[in-house]
């Protein structure tokens, strides 16, 4: 007999990871559409909640969707018939966003985007926004502009970086817009990975090499995590990863 879960099943257990209270004081986080007691026999998990992922997930059947970014972040002022919050609503679906708190979470986006990177003995700075950790061996700064591209799959032309003092072997990474935390950095940070940084942000000099690898690119790493571990958890729930692309291109 397959268990039966609801929407606050999920919910509580997110909180046990990643929760809300850690969130950034001027996000929006947790259940924004639907209702707790909902029952769910699929979920779909996504960076964005674009009006393609509420398709994709209203063709799987899904009853939630949980994203990395808000769905809603700032008052709705008008509901147009294209916009996904109402799409949620008209297809009965719930929606969570798990946003700065899995940013901070153990395991969550900038643990895995350490990971990824190859980082090792890391730490957390910043309140849990930001980590460090050391590469296993020192690269030039052009060689790990290069290595961050190509692991996490940036389409050429998609890299913005400039060159630190110094060759690289301890590396701080914060995802998404990180670029507030460009000039806070330990001192032995060789370079910095973010998602991306505003042009005052690339102004000031410093001897670290900074590499902005995208928004899309540095967090959308979290859907496949996010289902993995869903996955693992609730026995008998299909976990859908939905299909995302980056929303611009590169010339």
């Amino acid at each position: 007999m397959l268990e039966k879960y609801k929407v606050k099943d999920i919910l509580n257990w997110l909180e046990g990871w990643a929760p809300t209270s850690t969130a950034e004081e001027w996000d929006n986080v947790g259940l924004l559409a639907g209702s707790c007691d909902t029952d769910v026999t699929t979920v779909v998990t996504a960076l964005d909640i674009s009006l393609d992922v509420v398709n994709q997930a209203a063709k799987a059947g899904a009853e939630l969707i949980i994203s990395h970014h808000p769905v809603i972040f700032r008052p709705l002022k008008r509901l147009w018939l294209d916009n996904p919050a109402y799409l949620i609503a008209r297809h009965g679906m719930s929606a969570i966003a798990m946003h700065t708190n899995m940013d901070k979470a153990a395991g969550g986006v900038n643990d895995i985007l350490a990971k990824r990177l190859g980082l090792k003995d890391t730490v957390v700075l910043n309140d849990g926004l930001l980590r460090q950790g050391v590469l296993d061996t020192g690269m030039e700064p052009e060689e790990f502009a290069k290595m961050v591209k190509e692991r996490l799959g940036v389409p050429d032309g998609g890299i913005m970086w400039s060159k630190g003092s110094r060759k690289i072997r301890t590396v701080a990474v914060c995802s998404g817009a990180g670029g507030d935390y460009v000039n806070d950095l330990p001192q032995n940070s060789d370079a910095y990975v973010t998602g991306e940084l505003r042009h005052h942000e690339w102004l000031y000099p410093a001897e670290s090499t900074i590499v902005a690898a995208g928004h899309f690119y540095t967090e959308q790493i979290i859907a496949a995590e996010l289902a993995e571990r869903l996955t693992h958890e609730f026995k008998g729930l299909t976990v859908i990863t939905a299909c995302e692309r980056c929303p611009y291109n590169f010339l």
